[in-house]
């Protein structure tokens, strides 16, 4: 596993949580990296059908104008 550097500050807030929550300070972090990670993936599935409609939108308005036509 790859260490990472944190302040000192939000290290002593995440012992803080892990005591209060009964985690290990190692299942703290895996479950906020895997959180993090799903919250991100999901954004980016998000865009990704966003961009999708509005390519078909925009293919729906050039035909909707070409019918008109």
């Amino acid at each position: 596993m790859k260490n990472i550097a944190i302040s000192k500050n939000l290290e002593k807030k995440l012992e803080n949580i892990a005591e209060r929550t009964g985690l290990s300070r190692e299942d703290l972090f895996m479950n906020a990296v895997v959180y993090y990670y799903e919250t991100l993936r999901k954004k980016i599935d998000l865009k990704k059908e966003l961009e999708a409609w509005e390519v078909a939108s925009d293919r729906d308005l050039m035909r909707l104008g070409k019918s008109l036509s």
